[in-house]
Formats: C-alpha cells, structure tokens, sequence
C-alpha cells in the first residue's frame, strides 16, 4: 500500500516530467535528470551527485542519507540570463524538493546546480523552511568565486545607494522583499562574514537558535555579541576596511577557517507542515561581471509556485553608511543625512 510520503514524492516526479516526453533522462540514486541530449543529462546527473555530496560534507561534516524520492531536476541550456527553483514539502518530517535550472551551460554547471543543490543541504538539516537570508546566502556562497565577487560587490552598491536593509528586519523575513537583490546581496555578505569569522557548524547552530529563541540571542550565545545591532556594526566596519580586508571579529568569539570539523549539534524539531516552500527571486540588474546575470527564477514546472511577491514584504529602511557613525538599526530610526561613503568593491575576476 502506498504511503502519503511515498505517493507525494511519486507526485513531485510525474509534474516535473509532464510535457518533456521527448526529452532524454538518467536516473541516479537521489536525482531524475531531464534534459535535452543522453550526454547532457548523464553529465548534470553525474554533477548533481557529485554537488549534493560535496555540499553535504562542506555544511554538515558527513553525506546526507539517500532521500526517499529523487529529486526531479529539470535542465535547459540556453542563452537567456541563468535561473532556477527548488520547490520543498516537508510531510512527517521528511524532505521533497523539485528543481529546475535554465541558461548558458558554464553558469549551470559552476554556479546555478551548486547553488540549488545548497538548498536541499539545508532543508535537509533544519527540516523546515529556513530562513530566506540564510538559505540564499549560503546558497551564493557555495557558488564559484565569480558569482560570490558579484555579490559583494552588488552588496556594497546596494548600501553605498541607501537601499540596504537592517539585519533585525532582514533576518525576520518570511517572503522575497520587493527589491529582492537586497535579500541576495546582504544575506550573502552577512552569511559570509558570520561563516568566516567562525565555520558552517556555528552558523547553522547561529540560524537554528535564532528561528527558535530569536537573534539577538542567538548573536550573545554563537558569536559573542550584544545583540543583532552589535553584529550588525562588525560586519559594516568590516566591510569599510575595502579589499583585503581582514574579517572583523568579535575578540570573543572562537577562530575558524570556515570549514566544519563535524555535523552542526542543534537539533530542530520536524515541522509537521507539510506546504509548497519556492526559492525564487528576480534577476540581477548590476554590477554586470559577466554577460549572462543569474536569476533563481519561478519554475514553470510547479503550478503551485506563488505568483509574485505579496505587497505586504517591503523593503526597510536604508542604511546608508557615513564616514563616523553606523546608524542604529532600530525600526523607527530616521535616515541620517550624511552622504555615504564608499566601499572599495573586490577585485574583478576575469570572464570564464
């Protein structure tokens, strides 16, 4: 007899293979690839393999067990900007995902199937929805060097432009905000900043505490600070020292080298909601360092996917950044007056 989790999964399958009949497919343990050739399906079924269990050991310290359905993954190589989604269901504590990913065939390759296969690592752990900047930050930073240098520096013109967006209200967010690079940029600067300045185990424990107990706790017991506001100010100080710079850490909190020496300890309770969870976001308008602009887009392949994004998720306030001050990041705290400054951006990488 078939169960609610084996039927679901079996259901995930049967919508992403609808309409691609003509397509060639290779099935591995945890994926069923589609894609338009034999080679190129068994070549992005080989890397999904080879991503899942290299992402696994980078953010958990050991290889996920084998999931309880295969992940359909859909690919399309084009020359339109590079896009994916990996929709969730999370039934009896356990995991579904369905992914697709569209665009020039290098970008899918080094950075777009990296990025979505993060996804999954994560939702494996926390078996729940995780935290939007979270889960897209620490999905860019399991990316290739050239879309991380894309971001921090779109980062740093995202707060050099006053669009930038307090980490109190950044981290509370349930839904894309309207200006969506902003959720981009800053939760992969911050993740970065928080995962160099420790490793992957602290900043998971960081991200689960914080869903359970709050931020601002969570920042006094993983990193040593007085609360978001502090973190807040070391990560824009660190930011200000330009390239080269040093990670600014709190004196307190213990070195890493951003690797994980074993799985994260905190354990989330399974969340027994069992609804439609969609990575998605709006293509990149800047800077362009490469041709194709990556964008986690909206599957075509799920008919459930939410239809844009509610009016209710605005962007917060800006936080520009002065020469003296840092403002503080309470939610009625006006707009200082002082012009910006501006943050030396990375060194460019050459095209691939």
């Amino acid at each position: 007899m078939a169960t609610r989790t084996g039927m679901l999964g079996a259901l995930l399958v049967i919508v992403a293979l609808n309409g691609v009949a003509d397509a060639a497919s290779v099935r591995t343990p945890n994926f069923i690839v589609e894609a338009a050739t034999p080679e190129l399906a068994q070549e992005f079924a080989t890397l999904a393999e080879k991503y899942r269990k290299e992402k696994a050991l980078d953010w958990l310290g050991q290889e996920m067990p084998r999931w309880p359905a295969p992940c359909p993954l859909k690919v399309t190589v084009s020359m339109s900007g590079a896009k994916g989604a990996t929709s969730f269901t999370f039934p009896e504590g356990q995991v579904y995902q369905s992914m697709f990913i569209e665009g020039p065939l290098e970008r899918l390759k080094f950075s777009v199937l990296p990025h979505e296969v993060t996804h999954t690592v994560l939702a494996h752990h926390f078996r729940r929805p995780v935290p939007r900047w979270a889960d897209e930050g620490g999905s860019v930073y399991s990316e290739d060097e050239l879309e991380r240098t894309r971001h921090d520096r779109m980062c740093r013109d995202i707060l050099n432009a006053g669009r930038g967006m307090p980490l109190r209200r950044l981290f509370n967010l349930k839904d894309y905000p309207d200006d969506v690079m902003v959720l981009y940029a800053q939760g992969y600067s911050i993740s970065k900043h928080l995962i160099e300045s420790s490793d992957r185990q602290t900043f998971l424990n960081f991200v689960g505490h914080g869903m359970q107990n709050g931020w601002d706790d969570a920042s006094r017991k993983y990193y040593k600070f007085n609360g978001i506001d502090e973190m807040e100010q070391a990560w824009l100080d660190h930011l200000r020292k330009g390239r080269g710079a040093a990670v600014a850490r709190n004196p307190n909190t213990p070195s890493g080298n951003g690797s994980v020496n074993g799985p994260a300890s905190l354990s989330i309770p399974n969340n027994p909601d069992a609804r439609l969870v969609v990575r998605q976001s709006a293509a990149p308008s800047q800077p362009q360092l490469d041709p194709s602009p990556i964008s986690r887009g909206q599957s075509p392949l799920m008919s459930q996917e939410p239809q844009g994004r509610p009016a209710a998720a605005r962007l917060g306030d800006p936080i520009p950044l002065t020469p003296q001050t840092v403002p503080a990041t309470t939610m009625n705290n006006p707009r200082p007056s002082a012009p910006p400054v501006v943050l030396f951006p990375p060194e460019p990488l050459p095209l691939r």
